[in-house]
């Protein structure tokens, strides 16, 4: 028993030093004394070594609180029946505990390495040790001590064998292998398994499974069953996971077949692509023959099936052999050499010749491309020739990757020393990436103003081994409107000191308004000379309701451009029956040309026109359906326009109309 423990008794006061301030009667805040009873030093015991096989003895002192005696009743665990705690004390309860007293309580640890276990508590119960009624009676109550393990370290699971190759298992027969799981992690964290699952399911199934947390430095040896009910091949894999988020899992490949014949595969099984093969450099590929039956198989013959033109291509089984007898499961590699000599594409077969019953002969495609991009620059000068003061020209170049691998561009620009006058209409972003036949086309622009001669010059460079640097020279003469005057399908005009259309050829026009490219715009059918009026316009002829059709197709070249047609809707006679439906719809890219219709009903066709019953649909699609009886023949009158105020373009146009 520990003797008296000397208890000093601390007396509170506040002092006033400010003499002015003394007498103040300021309050002074008494802490509230702890209730009778007991209580231990330390509040709780921390146990730090935790590892099986180590031992740890803590203590805790127990003393009354208050002036009155405590009967220790009984000193046990908060779970009776745990066998890695070992409880002592100074005096056997029940024992009588006096004011001023301690008592000592030891808690041995001894690890078992079971981490699933809990903390646990260290209960002392206990009451007044005297019967008395006194008003600072010490009612029965129990302190609780926590005991707290300290975890450390962190668990890691390894498995051994890291590969199963059960071999040639035939259906109704098993084959059992050993596969060792371990914790080969560090501290006192165990290891629990959550989950063993095969795949593919069906023929694979894990026995002995972990009854127990594995602590570091332990293993547990599983039993693995390959048992196929049929003709397979196992290509798998076992998944082993662990309880806990942190912990890693682990994957087990499966191999073994139950093919009674000898079978042939490869690996890659669907083709052998090289990929990308510079012109000048070697590459090599290999391809692994395997042999997924239970019976030897006996490859004959290796080679290729036909020669890439361009390419060195060579064929040989490893080691140098011609043949080979691969055992169940065993596998040789084939090694195919290529030298690319000339861009193109790989396309051939690995033909194999073996004893496989199913397929004797086996053809493994072989792909790829022998690359050397080659640059190909239209035009490769550029001559604007003879350009009046005042316009500006635009011509395209054309750079175009015409070998095969990636032609990069990494700079497109007037070099310097150009003249200004020469630009390139957009700048593009750089590098430029074309394929095969790919092209990208440069704008480049000539400004005319002062009559001299001018010159410039297109920088391209790329990766083209033979082309990295190519030169378009870039020429242009500025003219006087007189000296070089040229418009398109029309006559000029040097009226105003400026180029300009005097007037078109005909059957052309002039759209755009714009100079440069002349009268751009031709007339593809006959439409009557700008057909304000209705007489003018082309008649179209008859169009009876037995399913007649026909079509016109014109150009709106300007805005108070109006196309008139015209046709004869007929309406035949037909007892009891009436097959009399005109259709009329206007087709055109230009969203801006528009069509109205007219309808004059009269039993046959007349000369004059009568611009009646306007209907001018939206959706550019008119209906006239007749009625049964009557005759509903009437002269049609179609209006072609561009909608007021919208550009002129030579976007064609076309009418269809049908009868019945």
């Amino acid at each position: 028993m520990r003797k008296t423990k000397h208890i000093a008794a601390l007396a509170l006061a506040l002092i006033a030093c400010d003499r002015t301030n003394a007498g103040s009667g300021d309050a002074v805040e008494m802490l509230e004394p702890k209730p009778p009873g007991i209580e231990s030093e330390p509040r709780w015991l921390t146990f730090t070594c935790v590892e099986p096989g180590c031992n740890e003895t803590l203590e805790a002192e127990i003393s009354v609180i208050g002036r009155r005696d405590v009967a220790i009743k009984r000193i046990v665990l908060s779970e009776r029946d745990r066998s890695d705690f070992i409880v002592t004390s100074d005096e056997e309860p029940p024992y009588i505990l006096k004011s001023g007293e301690s008592l000592g309580v030891t808690v041995q640890y001894l690890p078992t390495g079971d981490v699933r276990l809990g903390d646990v508590e260290l209960e002392i119960i206990y009451t007044d040790a005297s019967a008395s009624e006194e008003e600072e009676r010490i009612e029965p109550g129990e302190l609780k001590v926590p005991l707290v393990r300290r975890l450390i370290g962190e668990p890691r699971l390894a498995v051994n064998p890291g590969q199963l190759v059960f071999g040639a298992v035939l259906p109704t027969a098993e084959k059992r292998l050993p596969l060792t799981i371990s914790n080969d992690g560090f501290g006192n964290v165990g290891l629990i398994i959550d989950s063993i699952e095969a795949e593919p399911a069906g023929s694979v199934r894990v026995e002995n499974l972990p009854t127990r947390a594995l602590v570091p430095g332990d293993s547990w040896d599983l039993e693995v069953v390959f048992a196929p009910s049929n003709e397979r091949f196992l290509e798998g894999w076992l998944d082993i996971e662990p309880v806990g988020s942190t912990v890693e899992g682990a994957r087990v490949p499966l191999l073994g077949t139950s093919i009674e014949n000898a079978t042939v595969y490869t690996e890659p099984s669907d083709r052998v692509d090289f990929g990308e093969v510079p012109v000048g450099f070697p590459d090599m590929a290999t391809v692994s023959i395997q042999n997924r039956g239970a019976a030897d198989l006996f490859v004959s013959d290796v080679r290729l099936a036909g020669q890439v033109a361009g390419a060195n291509m060579t064929v040989e089984l490893e080691g140098g052999v011609t043949t080979a007898t691969i055992p169940p499961l065993g596998t040789i590699d084939a090694i195919i050499a290529i030298e690319g000599l000339a861009p193109g594409e790989i396309d051939t077969n690995l033909r194999i010749t073996s004893t496989d019953r199913a397929t004797p002969v086996l053809d493994v495609p072989v792909t790829g491309l022998i690359t050397k991009p080659i640059i190909s620059v239209t035009p490769s000068m550029l001559d604007f020739g003879a350009v009046p003061r005042g316009w500006t020209v635009v011509q395209t170049v054309e750079i175009e990757n015409v070998g095969y691998g990636d032609l990069v561009l990494s700079n497109v620009a007037m070099i310097l020393g150009s003249s200004e006058l020469f630009t390139m209409r957009t700048v593009p972003t750089l590098p430029i990436t074309l394929r095969h036949d790919q092209r990208i086309a440069v704008e480049i622009e000539f400004r005319s103003e002062a009559e001299a001669s001018f010159s410039g010059t297109l920088a391209i460079d790329s990766n083209d081994a033979e082309n990295q640097f190519m030169e378009i020279q870039l020429g242009a003469q500025g003219a006087s409107c007189d000296a070089g005057c040229p418009i398109a399908n029309g006559t000029p005009t040097c009226t105003r000191g400026l180029c300009e259309v005097a007037s078109c050829d005909a059957n052309w026009y002039d759209a755009d308004v714009d100079p440069v490219n002349g009268c751009e715009c031709r007339e593809v059918s006959n439409d009557g000379d700008p057909a304000s009026f209705c007489s003018s316009g082309r008649y179209l002829g008859t169009v009876d309701d037995d399913g007649d059709r026909t079509s016109f197709t014109g150009i709106i070249h300007a805005e108070d451009d109006i196309d008139m047609i015209r046709f004869f809707g007929e309406d035949k006679t037909n007892f009891f029956s009436d097959d009399f439906d005109v259709r009329v719809t206007l087709d055109s890219a230009d969203p801006n040309i528009k069509f109205c219709v007219y309808r004059h009903d009269t039993g046959s066709h007349l000369t004059e026109c009568f611009l009646e019953n306007e209907s001018c649909p939206s959706n550019r699609s008119y209906r006239r359906d007749g009625d049964l009886g009557p005759d509903d023949s009437a002269d049609f009158v179609v209006k072609i326009f561009r909608e007021p105020g919208s550009a002129a373009t030579c976007t064609p146009y076309t009418v269809f109309i049908r009868n019945g």
